[in-house]
């Protein structure tokens, strides 16, 4: 049988090796850390939704105070923005990439012309008009949190959980099978050996 189904009967036999003459003690040992790592995951699910929707609920009041005290206005470039050089083998010079630091000015909430350093996109003339955001006290600041953005954090704090605890459970079964299979692979070789004297004493 192949298919989901298959792989649900592949792991009910697993972790229920039942009254099988052939099943030994380490496999029974095995099913029940195999069970055990089952139960655990599904335990940890809930908890990782609950740290997510906390993780949420907090991100989203600090984007709403972020929001509240964080004003747009637009500021003008009074210099040019640097240029990326270019590097021997057509690449640009990493230390050229990204925004530059600008002088530019702006006027603040209350009116008032204010002078100050903005980051600005490689190249970008002098006189362009670029959108900033302003704190209470009239300082840049980057642009405030979003409500997309709280609900991305949640999501990935409840998958980070989820896959911390799916990782230490499932290495944990790995560990135990490796030493259930040495000891079992060492049983063999004394069983082998066994029926090796008895065949050659016979």
């Amino acid at each position: 049988m192949s298919g989901p189904f298959g792989c649900f009967a592949r792991f009910r036999r697993r972790i229920r090796p039942g009254r099988n003459p052939l099943a030994r003690r380490s496999d029974r040992v095995e099913a029940a850390v195999l069970a055990v790592v089952a139960l655990g995951l599904l335990i940890a699910l809930p908890f990782a939704v609950l740290l997510g929707s906390n993780t949420y609920r907090g991100q989203l009041a600090v984007a709403a105070g972020q929001q509240a005290s964080r004003h747009p206005v637009t500021a003008t470039l009074l210099q040019d923005a640097p240029t990326p050089v270019p590097a021997t083998d057509g690449a640009y010079l990493s230390s050229n990439s990204g925004s530059s630091s600008v002088p530019a000015h702006w006027r603040a909430a209350d009116g008032t012309e204010q002078t100050g350093s903005i980051a600005a996109d490689p190249g970008t003339s002098a006189g362009t008009q670029v959108p900033i955001w302003l704190s209470d006290s009239g300082k840049p600041v980057p642009a405030p949190m979003s409500t997309a953005d709280a609900v991305t954090t949640g999501v990935l704090a409840a998958a980070f959980t989820w896959m911390v605890a799916a990782l230490g459970l499932v290495g944990l079964y790995w560990i135990v099978r490796l030493v259930l299979d040495r000891r079992r692979a060492a049983r063999w070789e004394r069983e082998w050996a066994h029926a090796g004297d008895r065949w050659a004493r016979s």
